[in-house]
């Protein structure tokens, strides 16, 4: 069930960034505007460059016409190198920023072929330029879905071209021909696209995760909690449940390592099908987990982290090796916050609180509300 659940994660990843994290988004799209504006300047270079060949191959009548098309584009994409940089900060810039060039260099296109509707043969680099611009794309690491968009937009922008330039060229077998080879230059796009994708999706959890657990680690955890506290609004509240696993050095020393690791995953297999997707959950260090339950009240977070020692409890783990089956308790501190709690008191509440639970007996749960909760 578990491994269905990654697939089906693991798809929606690469169809749409929908499904990515906020911390991710942000690491993809600062990754995006970098290699847009390479690709900008480049394409500015390029394009400036052109002139010379355009010198070399065409008469003079041509020549006197695209070298001035040459410059304007050039100095239209100009814009988007200063736009590159706000690209890093939101979503919304770097779909403008994209959408701008493609109708730029689409533009470009159109009128360069437009000045070769009266030559028989047109000139094999302009006839190309759609396929040289899916090709550079490929270096974005846009999920399946923007690309395919991507894709569409240049498909529909050539084949309109096309028709605007000869209807007659979209009635016979140059239209197949045409759209053929726009096809397979945009799965080949998008197969590159996907690839760089999945490579920092990868670099990204080998990075934020716990090796053992696959549970966030500490520091994505406290850059999560640091968003959810200033995106609270006024009245709203968010929980936090520390978490340690009682006398877990007594099941690694009569029982191994092993087996530690073993109780380590089992009990985070139970906070993640316990608490869902809206909760973050982390491994905190050790034997020690800590749950992030945002819109929450204290009351409510008691109660939950009741149902979690309860579940943790009933749940013997078998040992790997000998079949022997382990009982494991856990004892939990929680505190409550709001948008002016400052988080080394909050977090320190919830360690005062996971001490007292300690004291008590262990395998219980003890709340508390740190006194001093303002943060500038």
């Amino acid at each position: 069930m578990e491994f269905k659940k990654g697939k089906e994660l693991e798809i929606k990843e690469y169809w749409s960034d929908h499904a990515h994290s906020r911390d991710f988004k942000l690491i993809r799209i600062g990754f995006v505007a970098v290699r847009f504006r390479w690709l900008v300047t480049l394409l500015i270079i390029g394009i400036a460059g052109w002139i010379a060949v355009d010198w070399w191959v065409l008469d003079a009548a041509h020549f006197k016409l695209l070298w001035k098309v040459r410059l304007i584009t050039g100095a239209m994409l100009t814009p988007l190198l200063p736009l590159s940089y706000l690209c890093k900060l939101n979503r919304r810039w770097m779909v403008l920023s994209l959408f701008a060039l493609l109708v730029v260099l689409l533009a470009f296109n159109a009128v360069s072929l437009w000045s070769f509707r009266d030559v028989a043969t047109m000139p094999a680099g302009y006839v190309a330029f759609p396929y040289f611009l899916l090709a550079l794309l490929a270096v974005l690491p846009l999920p399946i879905r923007s690309g395919l968009r991507v894709a569409i937009l240049i498909i529909a922008a050539v084949l309109g071209t096309d028709y605007w330039l000869d209807s007659h060229t979209l009635s016979n077998g140059q239209l197949v021909d045409r759209v053929w080879l726009l096809l397979c230059f945009s799965l080949a796009m998008m197969w590159v696209q996907s690839g760089q994708l999945r490579m920092l999706l990868d670099l990204y959890r080998e990075s934020t995760r716990d090796p053992l657990t696959r549970l966030m680690n500490r520091r994505l955890f406290m850059q999560q909690l640091n968003a959810v506290r200033q995106e609270c609004t006024a009245g709203q509240n968010y929980t936090l449940i520390l978490c340690d696993l009682d006398k877990f050095k007594r099941i690694n020393d009569e029982h191994g390592h092993l087996m530690g690791d073993e109780v380590l995953v089992s009990v985070s297999t139970t906070l993640v099908d316990l608490f869902g997707a809206d909760a973050m959950i982390a491994r905190y260090g050790g034997e020690e987990f800590i749950v992030l339950l945002p819109n929450t009240t204290l009351e409510q977070g008691v109660r939950q982290a009741q149902t979690l020692r309860l579940a943790v409890e009933s749940q013997p783990i078998e040992n790997p090796l000998d079949e022997t089956e382990v009982m494991v308790t856990l004892s939990a501190g929680v505190v409550s916050g709001d948008k002016h709690s400052d988080l080394t008191l909050l977090i320190s509440g919830a360690d005062e609180a996971l001490y007292e639970a300690k004291s008590q007996g262990r395998n219980c749960v003890v709340a508390h509300q740190p006194s001093i909760t303002v943060a500038s």
